[in-house]
């Protein structure tokens, strides 16, 4: 499978606004050269009427449609109630690709709790956000140990470890074998705060993360970024994927 690139609709979000049409962000993906365009739950109106105008558009056109919940996959070591409802709401945007958080699972039966979900009609994703308790490095590789299934996988976001208090580099070691996805943005220390930034603003060797992950096929952009920037750094990363 050749690579992807995906731009998640935070690209277009500027810092404290709290709407944005995601409908009309999908030019603007297709314009910059991206191949598909990642929702975002929090960012929805909750109508159905939403969710098919971003099919609809997404089809005209021509790019795939991956869906971000900012959830997790288990609450109290149970399958969360709401994941019928994230999985009709992929399936009304006319995506095929979920993302969410892992959250604290049972060992004995997070599996079973998944299997009648898993029946190759899309594909889950569970990613690390900056939350200890819903991202715990352990726990990620306790899952993927126990849960093989083709259709469940990593997406690794490679800013969020510093918030989690992780060495990212550690993190991907343990993480690559089971990560095809990859979030990439950067980060900068801002009046002793950590901030989000474009890929060549920030601290992180953006680079040498990216080779760690031999398997990943697919690559997102998560962070406001001008469009220039965004474009930019879209060259940036497939040259170093070159």
């Amino acid at each position: 499978m050749k690579n992807k690139f995906i731009v998640n609709t935070a690209a277009f979000r500027k810092e404290n606004s709290a709407k944005l049409d995601q409908a009309a962000q999908i030019h603007r993906a297709k314009e910059l050269g991206f191949a598909a365009i990642e929702i975002r739950n929090e960012l929805l109106d909750g109508s159905l009427v939403e969710l098919e105008k971003i099919s609809q558009q997404a089809q005209a056109e021509q790019l795939e449609v991956y869906f971000s919940v900012g959830d997790v996959l288990f609450k109290e070591q149970h399958l969360n109630p709401a994941f019928e409802q994230y999985l009709e709401q992929m399936r009304n945007l006319g995506a095929q690709y979920l993302k969410m958080n892992l959250g604290n699972f049972s060992h004995s039966n997070a599996g079973a709790q998944l299997d009648d979900y898993l029946d190759g009609s899309f594909h889950l994703y569970l990613e690390n956000n900056q939350t200890p308790n819903e991202s715990d490095l352990q726990k990620t590789v306790a899952f993927f140990q126990q849960n093989t299934c083709p259709d469940i996988s990593y997406c690794f976001d490679i800013a969020n470890w510093e918030w989690l208090q992780d060495d990212v580099y550690e993190a991907a070691k343990q993480l690559a074998p089971v990560t095809d996805y990859l979030h990439l943005k950067n980060f900068v220390y801002d009046n002793n705060k950590k901030k989000v930034t474009s890929l060549e603003k920030g601290i992180l060797d953006w680079r040498r993360i990216i080779k760690i992950f031999t398997q990943a096929n697919q690559f997102g952009f998560e962070y406001y970024a001008e469009p220039t920037i965004l474009q930019s750094d879209l060259e940036l990363v497939q040259q170093s994927l070159s």
